[in-house]
């Protein structure tokens, strides 16, 4: 009989990254999850020892209010239809079956919403996409929702309102994961307060190293950690450089008047909208500065420093940023980020830690409180 694998201890770093938007690219383009342009496919999957991916089921705030529901069931449907289908990876919803699944030598794929707008201010849907098979949810993504403040709009509540402290709740309750990537502040700390249950930033880095609103400040940082919380590296160079943030923000600005000029007349089209915001997206990180891996391990190193070791791993993005560090073009270079842990001075079992093992023992905590609640 075949001795199953020691996840902590045996092979090579088990990879378990907390982010990706590949599931909106399959559901925009004619690409097989087995081989594609994307960032992660099967096979890049595979050749980068990826063992586990949390897939976002991603929608615009464009398509909010009315339209977001729909569109976020399309995403969902089209990881359905191109990765589970064929069997490309195993969907999962408890770290039980993730170790199966790894143990088999098959990708584990979880499922998290991304922006609160997506349950249309429902428990209800909220529930329904739980039985789907979801376990976790960002609060919101660019924009506010209407009972939880983005980090990239205006404050409008301040945290919290009612309606955002039951949906928290409830995600508790349920053994939802609890997402703090994109929040403002203000909405971070109404969470710690509202719940006792560990939380996440699923893509987040730090504002000390790249002061930026979607990153997190120290006593964040410091506040997730303490619950046993998580924190994922973000991959993209707009978080990792406050220099590169400020050329696209630039870009950007020299693009408005084209931007203007496309959308006239399609101002009710969210999806035409949202292909266009992506399409200008590209084109601003063009001719930036470059950004390499150990810029990227500085924000690991320093998030380490600030919560301790036990908190920190990855949240790449992959599939939602329009660039990379140099030296991780895809998941299939998940190598060199591991060979510059290392180098880093991280011990083996640090090393191992950031990889996937932090996260796996952070959802570990997740389940087992709501297993207390039930």
């Amino acid at each position: 009989m075949k001795k199953k694998r020691n996840l902590d201890t045996d092979g090579p770093p088990f990879i378990f990254d907390a982010h990706c938007d590949t599931a909106s690219v399959l559901a925009d383009r004619p690409w097989s999850f087995r081989r594609s342009p994307a960032h992660i496919d099967r096979d890049k999957a595979r050749q980068g020892g990826l063992g586990a991916q949390v897939f976002a089921v991603w929608v615009d705030p464009l398509f909010a209010p009315q339209r977001a529901l729909k569109r976020g069931l399309e995403v969902l449907q089209a990881l359905e239809d191109k990765v589970f289908a064929p069997a490309l990876a195993a969907k999962v919803t408890s770290v039980a079956e993730m170790d199966e699944a790894v143990r088999g030598g098959r990708l584990a794929a979880w499922i998290f919403l991304e922006g609160g707008h997506v349950i249309e201010n429902s428990l209800e849907i909220l529930a329904v996409f739980r039985s789907l098979g979801v376990r976790g949810m960002t609060l919101t993504h660019g924009k506010n929702t209407d009972w939880a403040d983005s980090a990239t709009d205006a404050p409008r509540l301040h945290g919290l309102n009612a309606l955002g402290r039951r949906i928290v709740a409830q995600m508790e309750q349920t053994g939802m994961a609890i997402d703090l990537s994109h929040v403002s502040d203000a909405t971070a700390r109404a969470v710690l307060q509202a719940v006792d249950v560990p939380l996440l930033a699923s893509h987040s880095n730090s504002r000390k190293l790249c002061p930026v609103p979607r990153n997190l400040p120290d006593d964040l940082i410091r506040a997730i950690a303490g619950r046993h919380g998580f924190i994922g590296v973000n991959f993209h160079p707009a978080f990792i450089s406050r220099r590169v943030y400020e050329q696209i923000e630039a870009n950007f600005l020299r693009y408005g008047k084209e931007i203007k000029a496309r959308s006239r007349g399609r101002l009710d089209d969210p999806e035409f909208l949202s292909n266009i915001e992506w399409e200008f997206f590209k084109k601003a990180v063009v001719g930036n500065d470059r950004v390499r891996l150990d810029q990227l391990l500085d924000h690991v190193v320093h998030i380490a420093a600030s919560g301790g070791i036990d908190c920190v791993g990855l949240g790449s993005d992959f599939d939602g940023i329009a660039s990379t560090p140099i030296d991780l073009k895809n998941a299939a270079a998940y190598p060199a980020l591991v060979a510059g842990l290392r180098r880093r001075g991280l011990r083996p079992d640090e090393v191992r830690k950031v990889c996937g093992l932090n996260l796996r023992r952070f959802l570990s905590r997740v389940e087992k409180a709501a297993r207390g609640r039930a």
